[in-house]
């Protein structure tokens, strides 16, 4: 899958933005420098781990707002991340296949919180949408329809 937006693409046209691999900081496996336009990421991170990381970490450069763990704007950037970087068909077959967040994540080659934030942050009808996906690939129908929550 991965068919959503591709951060890696996303940096090759920002020739202003750097990534090096170094020590975040404690507790973080991304930053960035918002004067500098630096993303530093962890060089242990897996490929989805980077690549979800770096999604996220471009978005704060958009926004240009600095924040910290715990913060509005730290959850907001993880949704906006999430959004972008999980394309909605892709994301309906993940969940048609699978109710396993690891298999998710492996299906739209992202990390695990990535797809537990993006689920945590449907609509209504987002949710209603992935429900009758699982019920048409199990089977069922109306009420017996699995129930997605956030």
């Amino acid at each position: 899958m991965a068919g959503g937006w591709n951060p890696w693409r996303a940096l090759s046209r920002s020739p202003e933005v750097s990534v090096v691999y170094g020590d975040p900081g404690e507790g973080n496996v991304g930053v960035v420098d918002l004067r500098s336009r630096v993303i530093t990421l962890c060089p242990s991170l897996l490929q989805d781990e980077r690549r979800s990381t770096l999604a996220h970490e471009l978005v704060h450069l958009e926004r240009g707002t600095p924040c910290g763990p715990g913060d509005p704007e730290e959850r907001e950037v993880a949704r906006l991340a999430a959004v972008r970087i999980i394309a909605w068909p892709d994301l309906v077959e993940a969940v048609k296949w699978s109710d396993d967040l690891e298999e998710q994540a492996r299906e739209l080659w992202v990390d695990e919180e990535t797809v537990r934030v993006r689920l945590h942050h449907l609509t209504e009808a987002e949710r209603e949408t992935l429900a009758r996906a699982r019920a048409s690939c199990e089977g069922q129908q109306g009420a017996d329809a699995p129930r997605l929550t956030g």
